[in-house]
């Protein structure tokens, strides 16, 4: 964009403030200075990885706050853990404005400032310890970034004590679609353990075959008593998603909510919703997971119910 300028020119710029976490957050946090250690270019988002000295590893559906060193921007932006190895940890971005453009275009050895992990995850263990019939990941978009390490950390599990996982994704077209390259190796790492894996995509614009919403995909799959869904996306799909789950009946859910946060640890309110129960709650600190009764409830949206308000 002709209004951009490039990084070399905004190191140039008086720096933002250093970075500092809150004192309220989690003792295995932290500010680092990391560097690009690889960029992906995958359709319209690309992976990012960084190598951060002293990371602690974080858990499927935590995040971080990265900004390049050499950015004016003020705040950071907040990204779910998408992998990670050791000292290197990895991000998926889709580049839609100025702040996660510079991100996007960093060069390997550059500096990012990273600070993570925040908010709390999937709790894997509670999640299986329910002993469900099925795991049903659903993703929407960049809503998909959480599930590769998801999908990693389930390789730690002893095949035999794995249900059948079943993992939907929902993308607004084949170009956006590319990125399911990033998890192709996690699907065929758990199958060679002998885990049962089924992986289905479908796009907006019908580009991959046909068109349709991730939601399609659910309702072709068939929810049952004893699934465990676990979702990430736009809070409309994630409320369509509990609409089904609540349809089928004995269907446990998890959401990842996605919403706009400034701080990342509680500070500026930035990020408050409200829950089923009126009670208010920062995504940032209390989330980003969710149980689903806990920000839906336990009624189907009135436009989920036939007759209901229109």
């Amino acid at each position: 964009m002709a209004a951009e300028v490039g990084l070399a020119a905004r190191a140039h710029v008086n720096p933002a403030p250093e970075l500092q976490p809150s004192p309220r957050t989690p003792p295995n946090s932290g500010c680092r200075l990391a560097r690009v250690a690889a960029r992906q270019k995958l359709g319209s988002m690309f992976v990012l990885r960084l190598r951060a000295p002293g990371w602690p590893g974080g858990a499927p559906g935590q995040f971080a706050l990265l900004r390049h060193e050499a950015s004016a921007r003020f705040l950071p932006r907040a990204f779910s853990l998408h992998a990670q190895d050791g000292e290197l940890v990895s991000f998926l971005i889709a580049p839609v404005g100025p702040g996660t453009e510079e991100l996007a275009e960093a060069g390997v050895g550059e500096g990012v400032h990273v600070l993570g992990p925040l908010g709390h995850g999937f709790d894997l263990t509670e999640i299986l310890a329910g002993t469900p019939r099925r795991l049903v990941v659903v993703g929407g978009g960049v809503g998909v970034a959480p599930f590769r390490l998801l999908l990693d950390r389930l390789t730690t599990h002893a095949a035999a004590t794995l249900p059948e996982v079943v993992v939907l994704f929902g993308f607004r077209d084949d170009v956006q679609a590319e990125c399911l390259a990033a998890f192709e190796p996690a699907v065929d790492r758990l199958r060679a353990r002998g885990a049962a894996v089924e992986l289905e995509t479908i796009c907006e614009d019908g580009s991959l075959g046909r068109a349709g919403l991730v939601t399609t995909l659910l309702q072709e799959v068939g929810l049952s008593a004893g699934d465990a869904i676990l979702a990430c996306g736009a809070h409309a799909m994630c409320q369509a998603v509990w609409d089904l789950g609540l349809a089928a009946g004995g269907v446990r859910a998890w959401f990842s909510l996605e919403a706009g946060m400034a701080c990342g640890v509680g500070s500026c309110h930035g990020c408050v919703i409200r829950l089923a129960d009126g009670s208010l709650a920062k995504v940032c600190r209390r989330g980003p997971v969710f149980g689903a009764g806990e920000v839906f409830g336990e009624s189907r949206h009135p436009c989920a119910v036939p007759g209901g308000d229109r």
